[in-house]
């Protein structure tokens, strides 16, 4: 099992996902009195001697995945996530969401969209080409199952869904994917403009285990492959259910593919279920995609449409403190005041990024707070606040509010007239 029950348990309690997903409002499960402080590990199984290996701390804010595949020695660090040097950028979404199918498809009790997405897909992100349209429905879909108490949140998605969408879209950022002398891929970033791409999966990299990675990719890819070439499937009936299923209504229509498949005799256990009594219909989306032998992904945009995010918007904003004659708590107070403020209106979040100090006098000064912003959907709204907030402090006309990365395009801290 992926999931020992230690895990399965510590996942079920309440305070487990914002933990997890560094959530700012997460409680702290740091336990000072403990020697060695609270650790899982998760192995998800591909066959063949492949497995990604989650291994969490958290207490320590630290999850690493690793893969163990045909020689290596020992699992190797593809990627790792926590609050100070990150290198989460491990993969694409087509190929998390590939893995996860391929999982599930083998071990009946790992649900796709379930669990393992859930729990990897802070190691994914957006690229160039990537289709949101195919990502929103299953990210939601995951979190829907291990979080079912939450429900929905604004704007048509849950919340865990437009988080990783805003921490993980490194569409226009100038990622690129490239192929090295050895004809494996790599990912690289051409431009400093909006999110950086912080990856062991460099061109140059030593770290990342390419070839293992690629075997990995090919290893999946034939084993979702074969179910399509089962003969139950060509019979007329089969043939004519599924042809329905793939019409933009065609999740209207799998009672009747799970007589026919049933009929047919045709027996895999996680596929018939995923049809006949899907925990989701992104659940019975993928399985008849890959009954059907289509294109992976192809049939999430029909059965679901466009994505709510699409079209979504957003903005990383640095605002500078000065802290000269101010209390040493200053920045974290407006930080809260100025997130709290934000996500009510529903357009974003801030949070203290770093301090300055000097050494003067024998002592440290407090020079100034760095704060960052993230803002979605209306720019000019979200600035209105901002500067509201910092005139009710007196600290508009000594702040500092640029577009992250940009030093000379300084944002004015003007109230509207």
């Amino acid at each position: 099992m992926p999931l020992d029950d230690a895990l399965a348990a510590r996942i079920a309690e309440p305070d487990f996902w914002p933990v997890y997903l560094f959530d700012d409002d997460a409680p702290d499960v740091y336990d000072e009195d403990a020697e060695d402080q609270e650790s899982h590990v998760a192995r998800f199984q591909l066959g063949g001697g492949f497995a990604l290996v989650l291994d969490l701390t958290l207490a320590l804010e630290y999850v690493d995945l690793a893969l163990a595949a045909p020689g290596l020695p020992e699992p190797v660090t593809v990627g790792w996530d926590d609050q100070a040097h990150f290198h989460p950028h491990v993969m694409p979404w087509p190929e998390l969401d590939l893995l996860c199918r391929t999982v599930a498809l083998h071990d009946p009790e790992l649900r796709h969209p379930g669990p393992m997405l859930a729990l990897l897909c802070r190691f994914a992100f957006l690229a160039e080409g990537d289709d949101l349209d195919r990502v929103t429905p299953l990210v939601d879909a995951a979190f829907g199952l291990m979080r079912p108490g939450d429900g929905e949140g604004e704007g048509g998605v849950r919340a865990e869904t437009r988080d990783w969408f805003e921490l993980r879209d490194l569409r226009g950022t100038g990622v690129v994917w490239t192929s090295r002398a050895d004809g494996h891929r790599a990912v690289d970033q051409h431009s400093d403009d909006g999110l950086p791409l912080y990856s062991l999966r460099a061109p140059d990299s030593e770290d990342f285990p390419f070839a293992a990675w690629s075997a990995l990719l090919a290893h999946a890819r034939e084993r979702m492959g074969a179910p399509a070439g089962d003969r139950t499937l060509r019979a007329p009936a089969v043939r004519q259910a599924l042809d329905r299923c793939t019409a933009p209504d065609g999740y209207e229509h799998l009672a009747a593919l799970a007589d026919a498949l049933s009929a047919a005799g045709y027996t895999h256990p996680v596929l018939m279920r995923a049809v006949a009594q899907p925990s989701h219909r992104a659940e019975a989306c993928w399985a008849v995609e890959t009954l059907s032998g289509l294109p992976q992904g192809e049939l999430v945009p029909r059965w679901f449409g466009s994505s709510p995010l699409s079209g979504s918007e957003s903005w990383r904003l640095s605002l500078t403190l000065p802290g000269a004659e101010r209390p040493w708590r200053f920045g974290q107070q407006v930080a809260e005041e100025l997130s709290t403020a934000l996500q009510e209106a529903g357009l974003g979040r801030a949070e203290v990024g770093g301090s300055m100090s000097r050494l003067e006098g024998g002592g440290y000064v407090h020079v100034e707070d760095h704060l960052e912003l993230l803002i979605r959907d209306d720019l000019a709204l979200s600035v209105t606040i901002i500067a509201r907030i910092l005139h009710r402090h007196r600290a508009a006309k000594t702040a500092t509010l640029r577009h992250a990365g940009k030093k000379d395009d300084v944002i004015p801290l003007r109230l509207p007239t």
